[in-house]
């Protein structure tokens, strides 16, 4: 999972400048990073690129903190790849 949080992380800081000391999975995305809608659709394409993966509108709608967004992602990526993330 530290790998993931990490990337997320990364792609938080380069994408949109959000630095964020440490992320949990009950981090906020818009009551703790002060993210607002603009950013998460950024960050979740950044996330779809980064891992070829697609995030639904459902999906989206429903990614509130790091650990929703943590769980859309595990459930796209093979295991045999989440190890090099």
């Amino acid at each position: 999972m530290q790998p993931i949080v990490t990337s997320i992380q990364k792609l938080l800081k380069q994408k949109l400048n959000i630095y964020s000391p440490a992320l949990t999975p009950k981090t906020d995305l818009k009551k703790d990073l002060n993210m607002v809608e603009w950013e998460m659709l950024y960050l979740f394409n950044a996330i779809e690129q980064t891992w070829h993966i697609s995030i639904t509108k459902e999906d989206s709608e429903n990614i509130v903190n790091i650990n929703h967004l943590l769980a859309v992602v595990k459930r796209q990526v093979p295991s045999s790849t989440r190890v090099h993330l």
